[in-house]
């Protein structure tokens, strides 16, 4: 029997290009043009999905994501939005949507959602919901989707290790985060550990554990390390570039033997744990430069998962800054009516070095000095960015971010007389990013 798809839109052409897109995805189509009519629908023909396009009913069909989401046999929800109508995707997911797409939706990305969708659903079984989307991840992006692809076929091995790269701040734990939720250790620990905050002499205890007596100073009764906290889940090491070479080598032994030992100790210990590592730094390099094992770069990167710096995603930067608002309008008990126009223009334009964290910082100050209301530019704060920043209005040639992205590479390229590595250390990016660009604009550097 083949999977039925509830689609609910007040366009008739709208349905229409829906339902091709259903049968050809192998899929049986119920169309239907109210949002109540789906509501009523999906009690009595129980679809396995529901497209619903918010359009001009945004607030209808708001309350039937709502209606719909409870219960463990709940039918997945994908909802449909404008591409200007940023609030209405937030409150649509929100109010429980497995995934917003923008209209006009292309086949390719909603195959893919529904395919995942369903995927999902026929894993968890009757009566059981679908594992979690972590909701910090925000986003529609064409960039953002690979990412949460990746995800999918990452939490699938659930043994596997996973490296997970990318610039400061833009996510890599809310992505370590939804690998484990979406895993078969969903129901086990998720334990994170920031590498770069413990002294060398103190993460081998932290890891391992230590025994009674192990060190001067130490508990007497010794300590569980956070391999034996993690058992069953998962463990990830957050900056582990920054790992000393001597614990690298012991890490290494607990990926190849599964088994460590605690500080001090003589007995192996198993080790039931999927270790996510993730890192701002350039491992390769570091291998080159001998400050980080080759062996074990190679077993932590049997998966991988490369998160976009914010600049590559600018789409998602209006949905972020009203997700975050709207969390910061519940935390600080007063009503803001989102951006003006002026200030998401200023959000677009700025180059977030500092990524997700930077916009979200942002986002709180503005609504920290805002009385309520609409945010305006005055309240953000920001400073003209390094490659936007002119004293007087940019010539119309200047105004398209690609063309001023491959200004900019030049010139640092040319700074760093062609050496790559400094060129990317100079733009804030790793080196696989930049020889992508390299590719991408055609410099030979």
């Amino acid at each position: 029997m083949l999977p039925h798809v509830l689609i609910s839109s007040a366009e008739p052409g709208t349905r229409e290009e829906l339902a091709r897109i259903c049968r050809a995805a192998g899929l049986e189509a119920i169309e239907t043009s109210a949002p109540f009519e789906a509501l009523e629908q999906a009690g009595g023909a129980r679809p396995d999905l529901v497209l619903v396009d918010l359009g001009e009913g945004g607030e209808g069909a708001t309350n039937v994501l709502e209606d719909l989401g409870g219960g463990p046999d709940a039918p997945p929800v994908i909802a449909l939005s404008a591409p200007s109508d940023v609030g209405a995707a937030v409150r649509a997911m929100r109010a429980g949507a497995a995934d917003v797409l923008e209209k006009p939706v292309a086949f390719e990305a909603l195959e893919g959602a529904m395919a995942r969708l369903l995927r999902e659903r026929r894993a968890a079984g009757p009566g059981q919901a679908p594992l979690p989307r972590s909701e910090a991840i925000v986003g529609r992006s064409p960039a953002l989707r690979r990412v949460l692809e990746h995800i999918d076929r990452v939490a699938a091995a659930p043994r596997s290790t996973v490296l997970i790269t990318g610039e400061s701040g833009v996510g890599k734990e809310l992505v370590a985060r939804a690998v484990h939720e979406r895993s078969e250790r969903a129901n086990g620990p998720f334990v994170a550990l920031n590498c770069a905050a413990l002294a060398e002499g103190l993460l081998e205890a932290e890891l391992f554990g230590y025994e009674p007596g192990a060190f001067t100073g130490g508990h007497p009764k010794g300590r569980e390390g956070l391999f034996a906290a993690a058992a069953g889940g998962s463990l990830l090491l957050d900056e582990v570039g920054e790992l000393d070479i001597q614990v690298q080598a012991k890490l290494l032994r607990v990926l190849q033997e599964r088994c460590f030992r605690r500080v001090g100790g003589n007995v192996d210990l198993e080790s039931d744990v999927r270790i996510i590592a993730s890192t701002n730094r350039d491992l390769v390099a570091m291998v080159e430069a001998g400050t980080f094992r080759e062996d074990l770069y190679y077993r932590l990167n049997v998966l991988s998962i490369t998160v976009p710096p914010l600049r590559e995603r600018r789409e998602d930067i209006p949905l972020l800054a009203e997700h975050r608002l709207e969390q910061l309008g519940r935390e600080l008990g007063r009503p803001f009516s989102g951006f003006s126009d002026s200030a998401l223009s200023l959000l677009a334009a700025h180059p977030w070095s500092g990524n997700v964290r930077e916009l979200e910082n942002a986002v709180e100050r503005a609504a920290i000095l805002a009385p309520g209301g609409a945010i305006r530019p005055e309240h953000l704060g920001l400073a003209p960015g390094p490659v936007l920043a002119a004293s007087t209005t940019p010539a119309p040639d200047t105004w398209n971010l690609k063309r001023a992205e491959e200004r900019l590479i030049r010139h640092v390229l040319t700074q760093c007389s062609g050496n790559r590595s400094r060129t990317a250390r100079e733009l804030g990016i790793n080196r696989t990013t930049l020889y992508n660009k390299l590719h991408l604009y055609g410099i030979d550097g």
